[in-house]
């Protein structure tokens, strides 16, 4: 690496890591706060809850590392204006445009980490922080009623039920599922399930069986008690939505296909694969919209260049969230979810770019 590439590298990376540390524990911070009622109030023990508190930070870094992006273009290139560099660079007859050309190339270098970063690290320590959240902070399985819920029993083994009582161990109008090679094989249609706990098996009462064989019409077998193969106890039957958060690219390719087996709509699954390509390339927009923003903001206070890093990033963020809403709901494709807010705030970097001596 060449020193100058070195020199520009260094620029940038001190302020990234203080923006990056600093945004983190702020809206770490504020869900901290926000949650801090239910934390007082569970029944877990202090160990658990630290556990899951340093679990969410890994959540909350790659949420802000955009912001962070921002930041250190900002900082760095108001401090080459302040301490002269950029009126050097202009006098030299350098180039200026090939000058912040490495804050690029360390946006584009954040870009790849934050991307190996949301496939590693943040599915890991997310899914395990959700999952003490549920089962020992904030158990689930305090509510009551589950209405018209979608359950999964095991490998090809699907249930739906008009109402799910886990804590009771009843299911209301159950009808379990049996696939294999794609093809339903066979079918449990019940007035009502419940859990017999010493024999650690559901049982569907008055109902018929159904055999699914050939092309013809089912054999069908009415029964008063029928005791199946289901043995998922009740709480641990409970249905949990997946978030995409807690999945890797190619998890959420799994669950996609998975929620389209089931019959259930695939936007929000949808969205969330869009989103997952599209979120790292923020970092490359935010440096590119960063330039022009420094150089108009010149010899600014630091206070006043975090706040402006602040503002243009979460205005950012909202909007990637207000898309992603907009996906799940269906009033905006999938793809064009994800993408669309790159494409504004792309737009007005080149707008700015253009308008701005670089």
């Amino acid at each position: 690496m060449k020193i100058f590439s070195r020199y520009m590298a260094l620029q940038f990376l001190k302020p990234f890591l203080y923006g990056l540390g600093l945004f983190a524990l702020l809206i770490f911070l504020g869900d901290l706060f926000d949650k801090l009622p239910r934390l007082l109030k569970s029944p877990a023990p202090f160990g658990i809850i630290l556990q899951y508190l340093w679990l969410e930070v890994p959540y909350w870094a790659v949420r802000v590392i955009p912001l962070a992006t921002l930041l250190a273009t900002l900082i760095a290139v108001t401090g080459f204006v302040a301490s002269g560099e950029w009126a050097a660079v202009q006098a030299a007859g350098f180039e200026t445009r090939a000058f912040l050309r490495p804050l690029l190339w360390m946006a584009a270098a954040v870009t790849l980490f934050s991307f190996v970063v949301q496939e590693t690290v943040l599915p890991a320590c997310y899914a395990r922080s959700q999952s003490l959240w549920r089962d020992r902070i904030h158990p689930q399985w305090e509510w009551e009623k589950y209405p018209d819920v979608i359950l999964t029993g095991g490998s090809g083994q699907f249930i739906t039920s008009r109402n799910f009582f886990p804590k009771e161990g009843r299911m209301e109008r159950p009808v379990m599922d049996y696939y294999a090679d794609g093809r339903l094989v066979r079918q449990i249609d019940a007035t009502e399930a419940t859990w017999d706990a010493p024999a650690k098996r559901w049982v569907f009462r008055r109902g018929i069986e159904r055999e699914f064989i050939g092309a013809g019409p089912p054999r069908e077998r009415p029964f008063r008690a029928l005791e199946t193969d289901l043995d998922t106890p009740p709480l641990i039957l409970v249905p949990r939505r997946k978030n995409p958060d807690e999945m890797s690219f190619r998890e959420t390719l799994l669950y996609l296909r998975q929620v389209r087996f089931l019959g259930a709509s695939p936007r929000e699954a949808q969205t969330a694969l869009y989103s997952k390509l599209s979120y790292p390339f923020a970092n490359i927009i935010l440096c590119a919209l960063g330039l022009p923003i420094a150089l108009r903001l010149r010899r600014s206070h630091r206070a006043t260049t975090a706040g402006v890093a602040l503002a243009v990033g979460l205005l950012y963020v909202w909007f990637m969230e207000m898309s992603k809403t907009l996906g799940v709901a269906g009033r905006l494709a999938p793809a064009l979810a994800a993408w669309a807010p790159h494409f504004v705030f792309a737009s007005a970097a080149i707008y700015l770019h253009r308008k701005t001596e670089i």
